[in-house]
Protein backbone atom coordinates (compact mmCIF):
# COMPACT_ATOMS: atom_id res chain seq x y z
CA UNK A 1 0.00 0.00 0.00
CA UNK A 2 1.19 3.51 -0.74
CA UNK A 3 2.25 5.68 2.16
CA UNK A 4 1.17 9.31 2.51
CA UNK A 5 4.30 10.80 0.93
CA UNK A 6 4.07 8.59 -2.16
CA UNK A 7 0.35 9.33 -2.50
CA UNK A 8 1.01 13.08 -2.27
CA UNK A 9 3.71 12.85 -4.96
CA UNK A 10 1.36 10.95 -7.24
CA UNK A 11 -1.42 13.50 -6.67
CA UNK A 12 0.83 16.47 -7.43
CA UNK A 13 2.20 14.77 -10.57
CA UNK A 14 -1.33 14.00 -11.76
CA UNK A 15 -2.45 17.57 -11.09
CA UNK A 16 0.59 19.05 -12.87
CA UNK A 17 0.09 16.84 -15.90
CA UNK A 18 -3.50 18.03 -16.43
CA UNK A 19 -2.99 21.69 -15.57
CA UNK A 20 -1.23 22.70 -18.79
CA UNK A 21 -3.75 20.87 -20.96
CA UNK A 22 -6.60 22.57 -19.13
CA UNK A 23 -5.05 26.01 -19.50
CA UNK A 24 -4.44 25.49 -23.22
CA UNK A 25 -8.00 24.29 -23.79
CA UNK A 26 -9.38 27.17 -21.75
CA UNK A 27 -7.59 29.69 -23.92
CA UNK A 28 -9.30 28.32 -26.99
CA UNK A 29 -12.80 27.78 -25.61
CA UNK A 30 -13.81 30.31 -22.95
CA UNK A 31 -16.33 32.84 -24.21
CA UNK A 32 -16.88 36.36 -22.94
CA UNK A 33 -20.70 36.34 -23.06
CA UNK A 34 -23.00 33.80 -21.44
CA UNK A 35 -25.08 33.46 -24.59
CA UNK A 36 -22.03 32.57 -26.68
CA UNK A 37 -20.41 30.05 -24.35
CA UNK A 38 -19.63 26.92 -26.32
CA UNK A 39 -20.25 23.54 -24.65
CA UNK A 40 -16.51 22.85 -24.86
CA UNK A 41 -15.87 25.79 -22.52
CA UNK A 42 -18.24 24.37 -19.93
CA UNK A 43 -16.57 20.96 -20.35
CA UNK A 44 -13.16 22.51 -19.69
CA UNK A 45 -14.55 24.31 -16.64
CA UNK A 46 -15.95 21.00 -15.35
CA UNK A 47 -12.57 19.28 -15.83
CA UNK A 48 -10.68 22.10 -14.11
CA UNK A 49 -13.14 22.12 -11.20
CA UNK A 50 -12.87 18.36 -10.80
CA UNK A 51 -9.07 18.58 -10.83
CA UNK A 52 -9.23 21.06 -7.96
CA UNK A 53 -11.75 18.92 -6.11
CA UNK A 54 -9.73 15.76 -6.64
CA UNK A 55 -6.62 17.46 -5.29
CA UNK A 56 -8.51 18.58 -2.16
CA UNK A 57 -10.06 15.16 -1.67
CA UNK A 58 -6.79 13.30 -2.08
CA UNK A 59 -5.12 15.72 0.30
CA UNK A 60 -7.87 15.06 2.84
CA UNK A 61 -7.58 11.27 2.41
CA UNK A 62 -3.79 11.40 2.76
CA UNK A 63 -3.94 13.48 5.95
CA UNK A 64 -3.28 11.41 9.07
CA UNK A 65 -5.26 13.87 11.24
CA UNK A 66 -8.58 13.47 9.38
CA UNK A 67 -10.74 10.42 9.99
CA UNK A 68 -12.99 9.43 7.11
CA UNK A 69 -15.91 7.09 7.82
CA UNK A 70 -16.92 6.43 4.21
CA UNK A 71 -14.40 7.06 1.44
CA UNK A 72 -17.03 6.76 -1.30
CA UNK A 73 -19.32 9.28 0.38
CA UNK A 74 -16.44 11.66 1.05
CA UNK A 75 -15.16 11.48 -2.54
CA UNK A 76 -18.60 11.94 -4.10
CA UNK A 77 -19.47 14.81 -1.75
CA UNK A 78 -16.18 16.63 -2.35
CA UNK A 79 -16.34 16.19 -6.12
CA UNK A 80 -19.93 17.43 -6.36
CA UNK A 81 -19.14 20.46 -4.21
CA UNK A 82 -16.04 21.18 -6.28
CA UNK A 83 -18.02 20.83 -9.51
CA UNK A 84 -20.64 23.31 -8.31
CA UNK A 85 -18.03 25.77 -6.99
CA UNK A 86 -16.05 25.54 -10.24
CA UNK A 87 -19.09 26.10 -12.46
CA UNK A 88 -20.31 29.05 -10.40
CA UNK A 89 -16.81 30.52 -10.59
CA UNK A 90 -16.70 29.96 -14.34
CA UNK A 91 -20.02 31.74 -14.89
CA UNK A 92 -19.06 34.60 -12.59
CA UNK A 93 -15.75 34.96 -14.45
CA UNK A 94 -17.52 34.92 -17.83
CA UNK A 95 -20.00 37.52 -16.60
CA UNK A 96 -17.22 39.78 -15.34
CA UNK A 97 -15.07 39.10 -18.44
CA UNK A 98 -12.13 37.92 -16.37
CA UNK A 99 -9.04 37.19 -18.51
CA UNK A 100 -8.94 33.64 -19.83
CA UNK A 101 -5.81 32.38 -18.08
CA UNK A 102 -6.98 33.86 -14.79
CA UNK A 103 -10.22 31.89 -15.22
CA UNK A 104 -8.17 28.74 -15.75
CA UNK A 105 -6.52 29.40 -12.39
CA UNK A 106 -9.61 30.46 -10.44
CA UNK A 107 -11.80 27.51 -11.45
CA UNK A 108 -9.60 24.75 -9.99
CA UNK A 109 -8.95 26.90 -6.90
CA UNK A 110 -12.70 27.16 -6.41
CA UNK A 111 -12.94 23.40 -6.93
CA UNK A 112 -10.25 22.93 -4.31
CA UNK A 113 -12.14 25.17 -1.88
CA UNK A 114 -15.47 23.46 -2.52
CA UNK A 115 -17.94 24.18 0.28
CA UNK A 116 -15.90 27.10 1.68
CA UNK A 117 -16.08 28.89 -1.68
CA UNK A 118 -19.81 28.18 -2.03
CA UNK A 119 -20.46 29.57 1.46
CA UNK A 120 -18.60 32.77 0.54
CA UNK A 121 -20.57 33.07 -2.71
CA UNK A 122 -23.83 32.50 -0.85
CA UNK A 123 -23.01 35.16 1.75
CA UNK A 124 -22.05 37.67 -0.95
CA UNK A 125 -25.14 36.87 -3.00
CA UNK A 126 -27.49 37.21 -0.04
CA UNK A 127 -25.89 40.53 0.92
CA UNK A 128 -26.38 41.78 -2.64
CA UNK A 129 -30.01 40.62 -2.70
CA UNK A 130 -30.78 42.32 0.62
CA UNK A 131 -29.78 45.66 -0.91
CA UNK A 132 -32.56 45.30 -3.51
CA UNK A 133 -35.18 45.44 -0.74
CA UNK A 134 -34.55 49.14 -0.17
CA UNK A 135 -32.78 50.93 2.64
CA UNK A 136 -32.84 49.24 6.00
CA UNK A 137 -35.59 50.42 8.30
CA UNK A 138 -34.49 52.52 11.26
CA UNK A 139 -34.40 50.78 14.63
CA UNK A 140 -37.49 51.26 16.80
CA UNK A 141 -37.29 54.08 19.28
CA UNK A 142 -36.88 53.03 22.84
CA UNK A 143 -38.67 54.74 25.68
CA UNK A 144 -36.86 55.30 28.97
Amino acid sequence: MLDNIELKKICWAWLASFWSAGAAAAQATFGSDLSTIPPAAVAVAVVLALIGGAAATLRKIASPTITIKSVQLEVSSDLLLSLLAGLVTYFLCAWQEVPILLQAGLIPLAGFGGARVLEAYLAAGLAKLSRFGGPPSPPPESTP
